[in-house]
């Protein structure tokens, strides 16, 4: 999912889209937004006067979108004409004898554009218009920006009935007369950006105390709509009693044509056909309705990296998984350390660089390994101190921009702790330590048994608490030791006798993962930087429809080489018709189709390795239509090991099995 008007600045920045304009003194020129808006979908138009309040003193620059006229500008009641180059505009504000405080009216208007042909190819930063859905992301310039700094805002929508429209903030009224829905949204509270949505929608309402829950749903969904809201209420009481009160006046859920996942202050945008997965309402939404406290009530400080999503992840996703069982937890904490495995060292980089989701590359340190340091950091300090810290943190940073110094802060706070080395290596270093396990014994001493190990990592050492399993003839018996160094000595002792030691068997570590614990799976190929892909196919639909599913499932473009049995010493991905790909395993001396795949379905997924242990993605369909099939469900299923499509349902999935890991040693 993506996420968030609060990222704006940094998201815009990463991308080149945004600018900072200059100005003659102001941190913070725009003080509030009064608008009047008006919206015809059908027609593609928008008409706003824009009444604002405007800190600063000279010539300022500021952006709207150049697909908008401005037909009348004033400031302070004197009518100027600002001189344009694209979406920049400049105008000289003059002095000012209240302090640099100027009101600023602007009327304009401007033609929006349609929704494309193909949806999930649509820029996130363009506005779209038309009457099964308008989108007016703040990223689209739609309304005049000076600086990025905080503003309050009232707004008032028309748009033709039966159309309803939505933007963040509490809904002030609403009305439907003469033809026209009307409603006012307001913030009281600062926010960094706005953002338009409309459409057809059939709004459902509960409240949760005095929370505004309310859905905005296609018709086609709407039955839904309870669900959603129940969920929703649920969310919110979790996070109420885990971090403090809930930031706004409401939250929404709105549904549109195009196959997103956004979220904003008090509200989430979904595609209708993403809000019809069944683990969007199970994981996703509770994962926007966190987000209102970290990110949207908490705002990030880019510059020293976003913890936002790692911690959203951690309290939403890892933590619905705790709710199922141990097991579960520890499933995702495997997938977030071979999803780590998969990362070509060349794309691996410290925590504290992560800025914003741009391929998953960054979600597997952003999300992943940040999620993981929370999880390690929970381990180290005990569930009272940690849970302290986080309300900590919320109520002291709600509604400001807090840093990854900020977090530590809390933490040190109500642990009594010094935790620089702790965040220090875990945020501002690139990798992860590999632990190997070089001797282990066990002996009787008097009445008990010693066991005696030798750890070791690469140095610079980790400093780590890491969990040890000894299993006896009575049962497990599970440690914590603590590591400083590159190699050290570690003597336990256990009443019974000993048969196996385990280092860090439920994976508690961010660590490197030896070969034998990472099976192949389809994210070994598609992360990689320098991978070759082979298609095996002379029809010209196949050869089409095989480059956009390799452009779709790679994060970095792969190099088309003609099939050939002398294969390159490169990543591999492979793609062709069944019969093709079948001559082509066996002429090059590879293994053939799984026979979890083979004869099933329309299409077969497998990832494998070939020569020098390189990582190998083998796609064999039927025909060109199935390939086409495989464009938008593929790419979800990175962590597998073989699938079979039947169209673009995966009718069946899974992972090979590890084979075991050098962590572990029998005693006996």
């Amino acid at each position: 999912m993506k996420h968030r008007h609060v990222i704006l600045k940094a998201a815009l920045a990463f991308m080149g889209l945004w600018t900072a304009p200059t100005f003659a003194g102001a941190a913070d020129p725009v003080l509030h937004h009064d608008m009047e808006i008006k919206l015809d979908p059908k027609a593609q138009s928008l008409a706003v006067t824009d009444i604002m309040r405007v800190h600063g003193q000279g010539s300022v620059a500021f952006r709207l979108s150049s697909v908008f006229e401005i037909t009348s500008f004033t400031v302070d009641g004197r009518q100027l004409s600002p001189s344009r180059i694209g979406d920049d505009l400049r105008v000289d504000l003059g002095a000012s004898a209240n302090g640099g405080e100027h009101r600023l009216v602007v009327d304009y208007k401007g033609t929006l554009s349609p929704l494309p042909e193909n949806p999930g190819g649509n820029d996130p930063s363009m506005p779209v218009a038309s009457p099964d859905g308008s989108y007016l992301p703040d990223s689209a310039s739609w309304y005049p920006r000076l600086g990025d700094g905080e503003f309050t805002y009232s707004a008032a929508v028309e748009v033709p009935d039966p159309q309803k429209a939505v933007m963040p903030g509490q809904l002030m009224e609403e009305k439907t007369d003469n033809g026209v829905y009307r409603a006012v949204f307001a913030s009281r509270t600062p926010t960094p950006g706005l953002m338009l949505l409309a459409g057809p929608y059939i709004v459902e309402e509960r409240f949760s105390g005095d929370i505004r829950l309310r859905t905005y749903f296609h018709q086609e969904i709407a039955p839904m709509a309870g669900d959603y809201l129940e969920s929703t209420a649920g969310y919110i009481d979790l996070y109420r009693r885990q971090i403090g009160d809930y930031p706004f006046p409401s939250f929404h859920i709105v549904s549109g044509p195009l196959p997103v996942g956004l979220g904003f202050a008090g509200l989430t945008y979904m595609g209708k056909q993403v809000l019809r997965l069944p683990f969007i309402r199970h994981i996703s939404l509770g994962h926007e309705v966190a987000h209102n406290w970290w990110g949207n009530g908490v705002y990030i400080d880019y510059e020293t990296g976003n913890w936002g999503e790692g911690l959203t992840t951690f309290m939403a996703d890892y933590a619905y998984a705790l709710g199922e069982g141990d097991e579960a937890g520890k499933e995702m904490r495997l997938g977030w350390l071979r999803d780590y495995a998969a990362l070509p060292a060349g794309r691996d980089r410290p925590a504290a660089e992560f800025m914003t989701k741009v391929h998953d590359a960054s979600q597997v340190i952003g999300y992943n390994k940040v999620a993981y340091v929370f999880h390690m950091l929970r381990r180290e300090l005990g569930d009272k101190a940690f849970d302290a810290a986080i309300r900590r943190f919320w109520e002291t940073m709600k509604f400001r921009t807090a840093s990854w110094e900020d977090i530590r802060s809390a933490f040190e706070q109500e642990s009594g702790r010094q935790l620089k080395v702790f965040f220090d290596q875990w945020l501002r270093r690139a990798g992860a330590p590999k632990l190997i396990l070089t001797e282990a014994t066990g002996e009787r001493i008097g009445d008990a048994f010693r066991i005696t190990f030798t750890l070791a990592q690469e140095d610079p050492a980790y400093v780590m608490k890491v969990p040890v399993r000894v299993t006896t003839e009575a049962g497990a018996k599970r440690f914590d030791i603590s590591v400083d160094s590159g190699n050290a000595r570690h003597e336990i002792y256990t009443e019974s006798r000993p048969l196996v030691i385990a280092i860090d068997p439920d994976f508690d570590i961010f660590r490197r993962l030896d070969a034998a614990e990472t099976p192949p799976i389809v994210r070994d190929l598609t992360l990689a930087s320098d991978a070759v892909a082979m298609i095996l196919s002379a029809d010209g639909k196949a050869i089409d429809a095989a480059h956009k599913l390799a452009a779709r499932l790679m994060d970095a473009p792969p190099r088309f080489e003609v099939a050939s049995a002398d294969l390159p010493p490169a990543p591999l991905l492979v793609i062709g018709m069944t019969s093709e790909v079948e001559d082509f395993l066996y002429s090059a001396g590879l293994q053939g189709a799984p026979i979890e795949t083979v004869g099933r379905g329309s299409a077969g997924v497998w990832a494998a390795r070939h020569s020098g242990n390189r990582p190998l993605l083998v796609i064999a369909a039927n025909n060109a239509e199935a390939l086409e099939a495989l464009l938008r469900p593929l790419p979800h299923y990175g962590r597998k090991g073989y699938l079979v499509f039947e169209g673009s349902r995966a009718v069946l999935h899974g992972s090979w099995p590890a084979s075991g890991g050098p962590l572990a040693k029998r005693l006996d």
